[in-house]
């Protein structure tokens, strides 16, 4: 039985010797079954724009401020995980989970809270979606893929060789009147997030 230091003390290493004695045989098929993202119809509602007009700032996470004539939030990721499961209505934050951004633009009003650059997968599987080169472009496309999205001023991501090679979980099931949810979370909640939004406003606050 291999030991971290037969692997070189290399954890992504170890990580990939493990998922190589299991079904998924490698990294990119374990990223491809185990990462789930919102489903089409629920991005939709959204026209893949941000809900929250919010970036991340850990240090002043709470604060607004208005920016170009616009007031925004900073928070840590918190706004964006709260986007995730208030829009799929997933009533508690599931455990060893972790929400993962696919393109890493923290200061991009119009991503950071988008249901279509965010997605979930286990915690220990998480830190492939920000430093492994593969997972990412493989993510890239699959939102591509997905919601017909990439951020402004980046052009569409090229299709990796494996993709269609890989077999991808399904989304989460669609939800009917996003808006209207995300109303009902923000009526019954008083936390960082609701009261960021009460003073910035939000992409569907109208609907």
């Amino acid at each position: 039985m291999k030991t971290l230091s037969d692997y070189g003390l290399d954890g992504r290493e170890a990580l990939a010797g493990v998922i190589r004695q299991t079904a998924y045989r490698d990294l990119a098929q374990a990223v491809a079954s185990l990462t789930i993202f919102s489903h089409p119809d629920t991005v939709a509602q959204t026209g893949a724009r941000a809900l929250f007009p919010i970036v991340r700032d850990a240090r002043r996470r709470g604060e607004t401020e208005e920016r170009e004539g616009r007031i925004i939030g900073f928070d840590d990721n918190k706004a964006p995980t709260d986007a995730f499961l208030w829009a799929n209505e997933i009533k508690r934050r599931p455990q060893d989970l972790q929400f993962n951004h696919v393109y890493a633009l923290s200061d991009d009003v119009e991503c950071y809270t988008n249901l279509a650059n965010l997605c979930v997968s286990p915690a220990f599987l998480a830190k492939l979606t920000d430093t492994n080169p593969e997972i990412t472009e493989l993510l890239k496309f699959r939102v591509f893929d997905l919601y017909g999205w990439y951020p402004d001023g980046t052009r569409p991501p090229n299709q990796p060789d494996r993709y269609t090679k890989l077999e991808w979980s399904d989304t989460l099931p669609v939800i009917r009147g996003v808006g209207a949810v995300v109303s009902d979370q923000l009526a019954r909640r008083s936390d960082r997030t609701a009261r960021m939004i009460s003073v910035t406003g939000w992409l569907l606050s109208e609907s």
